[in-house]
């Protein structure tokens, strides 16, 4: 069977600046490897071997990475398994990369027929093998406004690796899943609810401050001061300040759910003061404030 994402997100090509609050959200969350592991295990080496003996233009070889995976390292300890799916999830990564590019270059039209909503069964042969080609092999098609693109489908994920990795590793992985499968922003504007993308900051918040020796420290990190950046200057078409310059509805709710539910917080803390000086009509502290928070590398 052939699965189309119907999400909005916005085609890598793009690449929009990380002030505007774009990491990881117009593209499905990704793991990357910015803690760059040492692989002084033989069995690192043999995967690293393996790894690179694999092309960037075939879908089918992000199963073989992970097969390879599970021989390899099916019983090895749960530290050892998080360091080896790094490994993974780097080559993963690419390939998504390289799919993209391809099927963005593709001659045979298929985005005019996969946004003409045929289905699947009516699709023709040549693109629905090739729909089932990305689906069996950790991949999807994600569609807005008149384009299609390549996508990861994390649930391969959760497939080929929850069982081995340790329990910190999976608790990290499925909250990036869970992201990916409800994606915060679209075209520069958040599409979430303001209580979910409280929600979001303080999980982020709460698991970095609980797991600093953790593997993806940075990139979980990162992913935290995305969303305080987002509830903080807001994004390029979904303001802090509306037309007449009063504070947007959309943050009011999130800054009153954010201190009655996580008063104690980091991100409450930050946004408090802020928050008084715009209900009291002081623009200039407010913004004074923010400046602060940015010198202080509280945002982007």
């Amino acid at each position: 069977m052939c699965f189309i994402v119907l999400c909005a997100c916005s085609h890598k090509k793009q690449q929009p600046a990380e002030t505007k609050h774009a990491v990881k959200a117009n593209k499905p969350a990704k793991t990357s490897t910015r803690n760059k592991p040492q692989y002084t295990n033989p069995l690192f080496n043999q995967y690293a071997v393996f790894i690179k003996s694999l092309n960037f233009t075939d879908p089918e070889n992000a199963t073989k990475a992970a097969k390879k995976y599970a021989d390899l390292f099916r019983g090895q300890a749960p530290a050892t398994c998080d360091t080896a799916f790094l490994m993974f999830s780097a080559y993963y990564d690419k390939l998504d990369n390289s799919l993209d590019d391809i099927h963005y270059d593709r001659a045979d039209r298929s985005d005019t027929i996969l946004m003409s909503k045929v289905k699947p069964g009516k699709l023709p042969a040549k693109v629905a093998k090739y729909l089932r080609q990305l689906n069996d092999n950790g991949f999807t098609i994600i569609m807005e406004e008149g384009d299609t693109y390549v996508g990861q489908d994390r649930d391969f994920i959760s497939k080929w690796f929850y069982d081995s990795v340790s329990p910190l590793m999976k608790v990290y992985l499925e909250q990036l899943n869970k992201e990916n499968k409800v994606i915060y922003m679209e075209d520069a504007s958040i599409i979430i609810s303001a209580k979910q993308l409280v929600d979001r900051e303080i999980w982020w918040e709460q698991f970095v401050k609980e797991n600093p020796g953790f593997i993806s420290i940075a990139d979980a990190a990162i992913n935290q001061k995305s969303y305080l950046q987002a509830l903080l200057q807001g994004t390029d078409n979904t303001w802090i300040m509306d037309d007449q310059n009063n504070l947007n509805d959309f943050f009011k709710d999130a800054y009153e759910y954010l201190l009655d539910k996580y008063p104690s917080s980091v991100a409450a803390k930050l946004i408090a003061p802020y928050y008084a000086f715009l209900k009291a009509g002081r623009r200039y502290r407010a913004d004074s404030l923010m400046n602060v928070y940015k010198k202080e590398g509280v945002t982007g």
